[in-house]
């Protein structure tokens, strides 16, 4: 008896069976084999431990706890937190096995009113309102070490999801290094308040963001008045554009960098944040001549009253500009990126994205006795702009229009090390305690370890943090790396580097480069080419206006010639009109092109293509279908 073929239905429902039981089986056999396994395709690794995540975790010895504080009720409000917050106990989850138990982790809901509720007010947990009735939910993370120091994230913002690990690991980070190295703050700039925002206004007091971070891992102490001295217990020495320098703080600081001290400086030809609410105005004090001893002492120096201006990194800003409001690049405001940024040091290796205004440029003095390292460069398409044509009503139309750039990069950060000697060789300055004489030294004990950076407007807020309201919180979401910058110079300086790599991962800001590349090519093309012709526009109004002129004083009608030339004036007038709309066209048609060619592909090239697919299958299947046909067919015509 013959064995039944099942039927081709029955096979195809068998068929989906046993895929679905073994697409079960896979995901239960993975869920319970590959739990720490991931596949991160972001293109910053956002979802993958950076190293430096992974040596903070090693690196604790005592246990800490952390409380995850998380209200069911935000779910009510759809997946936008639920989603996060997945994300986050899964991170915290990790964190947990790589630091083989040290981290404890406590899960909390805190419903209102609740024993929970109460625990998160006292932590510092910032609440949401959620419902009109005043409900407040919680979202947010507590920790503790064993000698009950605390740290809180008062709220997770999903908005700074990008930054996510490196808020956690610096808060662990706190916790397991309790002592924190000192970094003794000396100069004029208003880090601790007063600036203007990017809305043009005064924040009176407001400290800096950058002050957050480096409260997080230093002991910060503000140097201020005269000093003789400077304490052996300061690690490092930041020098914030001090304008108003005597030779007795000169001398302090000049001889702690003879016993070894390690600085950081931030040194602006043209501190825009100084200068007060606009690039037009300008600062009274000069750092450059202030630091100019000790500089040279160092081996370096920074061009006074010189700014940097760069065609490639140059922003795009909005000013009014013949007359009217257009966006146009401001060559002295710069984003940098990659291409900028020393990958070889560990201060600037893994940033993305640094923005400076009016910075300065350092170079090497005849005969230094140390060695220049750059961190920050230029583009070859620069040059030097004086601070003069910035400090009043800057206009950036006539920047461009004379721009000559050099071809050669120029340095705006740098590191500079090797064997110094004293700016003060002969002693402690007139009128200084004679106690200080006994301790001179003409010569450093340790080779120079100075990081320079050549503006000071890069730590302003504006410059680097655009700040975002969600359920009445204002979130500080950086744009650029400048803070990461600032902190990484000073771990660097002191010596410690677990989490310096984790910084300037995941800006939110993605520059569309090619769009840039082109709008910068036409800025430079074609804005001397509009200066010129705007130019010869005002002569010829002008000569129109005065034979004009003439007429109405003398009284006497022109004359048939002088009708005529005012005729041709204003003929000239119409085709430099016509000739600048071209130019002032051709300033956009690239981009505009490019813009065509983007939304075609968009819009038609992927439905084109998903329809050549299928027309290209349904052929193949017929073909198969016609083939197995004919072969079936030949085969019942012979019998078999």
């Amino acid at each position: 008896m013959a064995l039944r073929t099942p039927s081709r239905g029955r096979l195809t429902l068998l068929g989906i069976g046993l895929a679905i039981v073994l697409f079960l089986a896979i995901n239960l056999l993975a869920g319970g084999l590959l739990r720490s396994t991931r596949l991160d395709l972001t293109e910053d690794g956002l979802f993958t431990l950076a190293s430096g995540t992974k040596e903070v975790l090693r690196s604790i010895e005592e246990p800490i706890d952390l409380r995850f504080y998380y209200s069911k009720r935000l779910d009510e409000l759809g997946p936008y937190f639920a989603s996060y917050a997945n994300r986050v106990d899964e991170l915290l989850t990790e964190y947990q096995r790589l630091s083989n138990g040290k981290i404890r982790i406590e899960r909390l809901d805190p419903q209102p009113f609740s024993p929970e509720e109460d625990l998160a007010v006292a932590e510092g947990l910032q609440g949401l309102p959620v419902h009109d009735d005043g409900t407040l939910a919680y979202f947010g993370l507590s920790g503790r070490n064993s000698t009950d120091d605390d740290q809180v994230l008062p709220y997770l913002a999903p908005e700074r999801g990008d930054f996510l690990e490196y808020d956690l690991s610096k808060m662990i980070y706190d916790l397991s290094h309790p002592e924190k190295p000192v970094v003794a703050v000396l100069g004029d700039l208003p880090l601790m308040g007063g600036q203007f925002n990017q809305f043009n206004q005064f924040d009176q007091g407001r400290p800096w963001l950058v002050l957050d971070s480096m409260f997080q891992f230093f002991d910060v102490r503000f140097l201020g008045g005269k000093r003789d001295r400077i304490d052996d217990d300061v690690d490092i020495v930041m020098l914030a554009q001090p304008e108003h320098l005597d030779d007795a703080t000169r001398y302090a600081i000049d001889q702690y960098v003879m016993r070894g001290g390690h600085v950081l400086a931030f040194i602006d030809p043209f501190s825009e944040a100084m200068a007060g609410a606009s690039p037009a105005a300008g600062g009274e004090g000069d750092a450059i001549g202030a630091m100019a001893p000790l500089l040279t002492s160092w081996g370096v120096s920074i061009a006074p009253h010189e700014v940097v201006g760069d065609a490639m990194a140059a922003q795009r800003v909005t000013a009014r500009v013949n007359g009217r409001q257009a966006v146009i690049q401001y060559l002295p405001w710069l984003a940098l990126g990659e291409a900028n940024l020393a990958r070889g040091d560990v201060v600037t290796a893994d940033l993305e994205r640094v923005t400076l205004n009016s910075a300065g440029a350092i170079s090497p003095t005849e005969g230094a006795t140390t060695t220049l390292e750059p961190l920050i460069v230029s583009s070859p398409q620069v040059m030097a702009i004086d601070d003069q044509k910035l400090r009043f009503a800057p206009d950036p139309a006539a920047l461009i229009a004379d721009f000559a750039p050099t071809g050669e990069a120029l340095t705006m950060a740098a590191r500079i090390t090797g064997p110094v000697d004293s700016a003060f060789p002969d002693g402690p300055p007139e009128g200084a305690n004679a106690e200080l004489a006994k301790e001179h030294l003409a010569k450093a004990k340790a080779p120079l370890n100075l990081i320079l950076v050549a503006d000071t407007d890069l730590l302003s807020d504006h410059t680097w943090v655009r700040q975002q309201s969600l359920l009445g919180r204002d979130i500080a979401v950086p744009i650029a790396n400048n803070g990461d910058l600032a902190i990484n110079a000073l771990d660097s300086l002191h010596g410690s580097q677990g989490l310096i790599g984790l910084r300037g991962r995941g800006l939110s800001v993605r520059p569309f480069e090619v769009v840039e590349a082109m709008t910068q090519d036409a800025e430079i093309k074609f804005r001397a080419k509009e200066q010129e012709l705007l130019g010869k526009i005002k002569d010829t109004q002008d000569k129109i206006a005065a034979l004009q002129k003439e007429e109405q004083s003398s009284g006497v009608i022109m004359t048939s010639e002088q009708q005529a030339e005012i005729d041709d004036f204003r003929a000239e007038m119409i085709g430099l009109r016509q000739e600048l709309r071209g130019v002032q066209r051709s300033l956009r048609q690239d981009v505009e092109s490019l813009a065509t060619r983007v939304k075609v592909l968009n819009i038609w090239t992927v439905p084109i293509l998903v329809a050549v697919f299928a027309v290209g299958l349904a052929l193949v299947r017929r073909f198969r279908a016609a083939r197995f046909a004919h072969a079936h067919g030949a085969d019942l015509r012979h019998g078999t």
